[in-house]
């Protein structure tokens, strides 16, 4: 996760893709979290 939260400093906003099968992951919660905390608009797909 941390070479994601490099990454989130040049975005503007996130779209967040979850799998169908596969389901909400436990990093998929993380991110989400992450995200919250950095204050980035996301979007789950």
């Amino acid at each position: 996760i941390a070479e994601v939260e490099r990454v989130l400093g040049v975005l503007e906003g996130v779209v967040l893709v979850v799998s169908a099968v596969e389901g909400v992951q436990a990093q998929t919660r993380v991110l989400a979290r992450t995200l919250h905390r950095l204050r980035l608009p996301y979007l789950i797909f």
